[in-house]
């Protein structure tokens, strides 16, 4: 056998390389062809044709296209830029209790339209596990709502005073009252519907640091003149009804519940809610689901009524 000189291996060496190279870039182009024609061939059938005025058509539709997907996209950034700049502007200072107000208690039904602002508000609070599901839901979701809690429930709400406050100073939550008793007003009358009033003015005060004045959510909904000015004596001059409710004061299916939200929901709704049995708290995520589909935003009954004592920590 002939011996090659280390310069005939070498120039070996190179012809195997080139070799490989042709083979590479000949199986390249080969793909690249097909591709090509696999393009051509998608594009006339979905045309119907060949027109090289429908494909440069198609050319522009599809810059078009992207180019809105791209506007879009910048939008959705500039909106939750936006947001974000709106609930840092929202951030609530809780400071020194401000004193009550006396003045003349007005009843709301409901808020105003223009923004498309709902008020979802939750009542009592006698299951724990609720009210745990709902804090819980609101500082995931960013979702705004207004709790009336009752005092008498204090063992329910205690465990969850850290993280109510600071839902509240991040503007997400507003504290009302719901009696201490959850009395029937105009059946005890002024005087003894004042006395639990002040119980439980005293016990969110005692228990979150803040109040609830000026919201009052009156049990069963029932008021007479002499509720009104027995309230609004006592700083209680927003007498916060509804125009909407789910009917949880009893046990219903999470079905039920949002069958009654996509009913209700509206505009400046007030929807009336109770932390009481486990759907309702479960039902949260969907309920919220709800209204970003129909494009509305949650807001506290401070955003959609006014009338917070507490100031902006801007």
């Amino acid at each position: 056998m002939t011996r090659l000189s280390d310069e005939q291996r070498r120039a070996r060496r190179e012809q195997a390389r080139r070799a490989v190279r042709r083979r590479r870039q000949a199986v390249g182009g080969m793909l690249l062809a097909v591709a090509v024609l696999v393009a051509g061939v998608v594009l006339v059938a979905s045309r119907g044709g060949g027109d090289p005025t429908v494909a440069g058509a198609d050319t522009t539709a599809a810059g078009a296209d992207a180019a809105r997907a791209v506007s879009t996209a910048d939008a959705q950034r500039r909106a939750q830029r936006a947001r974000a700049r709106a609930d840092a502007a929202q951030r609530i200072r809780l400071g020194p209790i401000p004193p009550a107000r006396a003045g003349t208690a007005v009843v709301s039904q409901s808020g105003p339209t223009a923004q498309r602002q709902i008020a979802l508000t939750f009542d009592d609070g006698f299951c724990g596990d609720c009210i745990a599901k709902l804090v819980r839901g609101l500082e995931k979701s960013g979702a705004h709502a207004t709790f009336f809690p009752n005092g008498t429930y204090d063992a329910e709400w205690r465990p969850h005073v850290k993280a109510i406050r600071r839902l509240v100073e991040a503007g997400q939550l507003t504290v009302g009252s719901h009696t201490f008793s959850h009395v029937n007003a105009p059946a005890v009358g002024a005087a003894a519907f004042g006395s639990d009033l002040d119980r439980n003015e005293q016990w969110i005060e005692q228990t979150f640091g803040m109040t609830g004045r000026p919201y009052l959510r009156p049990p069963y909904g029932a008021y007479d003149a002499g509720t009104l000015a027995a309230a609004g004596e006592r700083g209680y001059t927003r007498v916060v009804m509804w125009n909407g409710t789910v009917a949880d004061s009893n046990l219903r299916t999470k079905a039920y519940i949002l069958n009654a939200i996509r009913y209700w929901a509206r505009p400046g709704a007030i929807i009336l809610l109770h932390a009481n049995y486990p759907p309702t708290a479960e039902a949260l995520p969907e309920i919220l689901q709800i209204l970003r589909r129909k494009r509305l935003r949650t807001a506290t009954i401070a955003e959609l009524l006014g009338g917070s004592p507490y100031t902006s920590a801007r």
